[in-house]
Parts: C-alpha cells; sequence; structure tokens
C-alpha cells in the first residue's frame, strides 16, 4: 500500500475492500477512475453508488495531514471526523486521492452479528482467518500461559478453547477465552463466551455471546440456534433454572 501511494504520488489513499452491496451504508464509499483517483466520497450513504468501503486505513503525506487537520480544528461547524470533515475537504480542494483495493481477510464489527460472525470464521479445518500461521504478526505462543484443562466429561467440537480454562461440559463451534469454567453437563453450542465466565451444571448456551465475568446458573437456557443472537452483558448473573429467550440483549447486571 506504501507503495502504490508513493507511485501514485498521492497526498492520501485509503485501503478499500469491496463489501456487498446491502452492507455499503455503513461505510465510507469511494468512487473511483480508472485510475484508482478517488472522485468521490460518501460517508455511510443512503444510497451508495458503489461498493468500495473504506477500511479505515490511511496512508497521508505528512504535511498535508497537518495543514488539513490544523483548518479542520479551526471549522467551529465541523465534527472533527475523517469520513465527515477532512476528506471531503480535501477532496474538494483538488488534492490527490487514491483507493488502495485489498483483497484479503477483513471484517468491520461494528453490529453484534459482524462480530459474532468474525468469530466463528476462526473456526473449522480451513478458517477463514488463521491465527496458528507462524508467519503472521498476529502469532503468539507465550510460555508463561497457564494451560487449560479438560475434563473426563468434556467433549470439544471444532471450537477454540483459551489458556486457564476448565472444560467439563460439551462444547461446539465456539470460542472460549480464558479462565472460562465450564461444568459437568453444560451444552455450548456456537456461542463466543469472553473471559472469566462460570458456566454451571446443566446450562445450555446456543448462538450467543456471553461477555466477562458473567455467571450462569444451573439448568438456565440462553438462546437458541435456530433463532436471534442472544447477549449477555458483562458481569450479569443468570440465575439457575432461568431462562433468557434467544434476540435479548441484557446489559444490566442482576444483583439479589
Amino acid at each position: 500500500m506504501l507503495d502504490y501511494h508513493k507511485d501514485k504520488q498521492a497526498d492520501l489513499t485509503i485501503a478499500v475492500i469491496d463489501v456487498p452491496l446491502h452492507e455499503a451504508s455503513r461505510f465510507g464509499i469511494m468512487n473511483t477512475n480508472d485510475n484508482g483517483r478517488i472522485i468521490e466520497f460518501q460517508e455511510k450513504p443512503t444510497n451508495p453508488k458503489s461498493t468500495k468501503a473504506s477500511m479505515g486505513i490511511y496512508i497521508f503525506n505528512k504535511d498535508i495531514l497537518f495543514t488539513y487537520l490544523k483548518l479542520d480544528e479551526e471549522d467551529k461547524t465541523s465534527n472533527n471526523d475523517f469520513g465527515k470533515n477532512v476528506i471531503p475537504r480535501m477532496l474538494k480542494d483538488g488534492c490527490r486521492l487514491y483507493a488502495y483495493s485489498f483483497n484479503g481477510y477483513w471484517k468491520d464489527v461494528g453490529t453484534l452479528q459482524s462480530l459474532m460472525e468474525t468469530n466463528m470464521d476462526l473456526l473449522g479445518e480451513n478458517p477463514k482467518f488463521e491465527t496458528e500461521n507462524p508467519n503472521w504478526p498476529i502469532y503468539t505462543r507465550s510460555p508463561l500461559s497457564s494451560p487449560h484443562y479438560i475434563g473426563s466429561d468434556a467433549k470439544i467440537i471444532n471450537s477454540i478453547i483459551a489458556s486457564g480454562c476448565h472444560i467439563n461440559g460439551y462444547v461446539s463451534n465456539s470460542i472460549i477465552s480464558a479462565n472460562t469454567f465450564i461444568e459437568s453437563g453444560a451444552i455450548i453450542n456456537r456461542a463466543v463466551i469472553h473471559d472469566n465466565v462460570i458456566i454451571k451444571s446443566k446450562a445450555k448456551l446456543e448462538n450467543c455471546i456471553i461477555d466477562s465475568k458473567v455467571v450462569i446458573g444451573r439448568n438456565a437456557k440462553v438462546g437458541n440456534l435456530n433463532k436471534q443472537l442472544t447477549v449477555i452483558g458483562y458481569g450479569y448473573v443468570v440465575k439457575d433454572n432461568q431462562i433468557i429467550d434467544a434476540g435479548q440483549i441484557i446489559e444490566k447486571e442482576y444483583r439479589e
């Protein structure tokens, strides 16, 4: 991308990726000429003219960036936002703006559904996003990480289990973050579980995101595999035998 920026003698280069048309209104959208030069920029348009979405990754020439940040700061009507203010002003002034097309893996996790889908992309024999590739900068293997424990009652299918977990239940198609305890008889299916969660015996969780430090009581039921995504917020305590229907987003902590 930097080589492309230099080759085009650009003032600003924006990384773009093609997105489905129905998702384009969530992004800054570029319209370009045949040479890749940006001729129009739409910030989250209702009726997008293309599907080239900004990835929020920019290369600016330093002097140009400083100039336009100062101009934006002096404009009392500005929202001080790249997409809404800085980039449109540069375009209006005739600056050389280019779009760099990226074809690898990238997801915007601005919605709960996209967050869920991104986590699911980590799973499978050939995951879309491979964290275990030693050639990638993201790859880490710390010798200080505490091991996880898989008990004799556990069954794990197509899932990622982080360090420090104690697993005695059934886990399928799920991401289990660090220091989570899953007791015997619990069933976890297509779930993203954040760290330091306790899931007690015979609880059943399906198609859900569980935030950190949540406690799921015995025989409780959260979500439904065939219905909308269910979300339990930070620190919430689901009582024994409680049922959290599919599609609910619970943010406030329950206290006795």
